[in-house]
């Protein structure tokens, strides 16, 4: 007597989509079409296509072409996406989606996939060696150490202004993904001369210079001159060097009224 076993219908659909959820994963690979390329003994391995995830071929360019990474051979594997590298198709559909993987020490600057829409592709990535050209130059300063024609990625450099221009910002850059952080500044400093001075009936306090030089981001002190005082109170007297710009106090002279003598 044979026995029959009738299982539920809702195993029955589990079964099956769990069978399709493998079909997916593992889909096999078929013979895969190199442009100016063939895999090496092709005749040989032909009629075990398609084959499982998993399974790398070496291949070879025709005389004349090279791989992406400049060589005239390479390695392709098949994978649960496809083919890595990926076959380049003569054409692609609207809605078609290629993915882009850069060569060994290569940094890949925008999206990893693009999509072909209305017969063009979105915008296309850039594979960089992520290292560094010479470092930015910045005015009234340069960097400290000699400068090289290529840095490599981490790479970091040093600023310093000219005397008396004060530094602004970060005096250290690193190079990253193919580019410098952003540099500093060199601040202007501020020229105090005595014709400036006389111009505005002034002289700098606890200074007889006739000609000062101050950074940006230190105070100047002025008086007035003899028989001179100051009518307003904008700008003050102690004053601030901002980035090569000073506002100078004046001062007018002083009329003695009838009244206080």
């Amino acid at each position: 007597m044979v026995s029959v076993v009738i299982f539920p219908f809702s195993f029955l659909i589990f079964l099956i989509w769990i069978l399709s959820l493998c079909f997916l994963v593992m889909k096999p690979c078929d013979f895969p079409q190199i442009k100016n390329g063939r895999l090496h003994n092709e005749e040989r391995y032909r009629p075990y296509f398609p084959v499982p995830v998993g399974k790398r071929f070496h291949y070879l360019c025709n005389s004349g072409f090279v791989t992406a990474s400049r060589r005239y051979w390479g390695f392709i594997h098949c994978t649960a996406r496809g083919w890595r590298p990926g076959t380049k198709k003569e054409e692609y559909s609207h809605d078609d989606v290629v993915e882009y993987v850069c060569n060994p020490r290569y940094l890949l600057k925008g999206p990893n996939k693009i999509q072909c829409v209305d017969g063009k592709w979105t915008t296309l990535p850039i594979c960089s060696t992520g290292k560094c050209g010479p470092p930015p130059p910045i005015d009234n300063g340069d960097i400290t150490s000699f400068p090289l024609p290529i840095y490599a990625p981490s790479s970091s450099v040093e600023y310093q202004c000219k005397y008396l221009y004060q530094l602004q910002g970060n005096k250290k850059i690193t190079c990253r993904n193919g580019e410098w952080s952003e540099p500093p500044k060199c601040l202007h400093p501020c020229v105090i001369s005595e014709e400036i001075m006389e111009r505005h009936n002034i002289t700098l306090r606890w200074i007889e210079n006739q000609k000062l030089y101050i950074k940006s981001g230190d105070y100047a002190e002025f008086q007035c001159k003899s028989g001179y005082r100051q009518t307003n109170t904008r700008p003050p007297l102690r004053t601030l060097c901002i980035d090569g710009h000073i506002d100078f106090p004046s001062c007018s002279i002083y009329m003695i009224n009838s009244k206080d003598e």
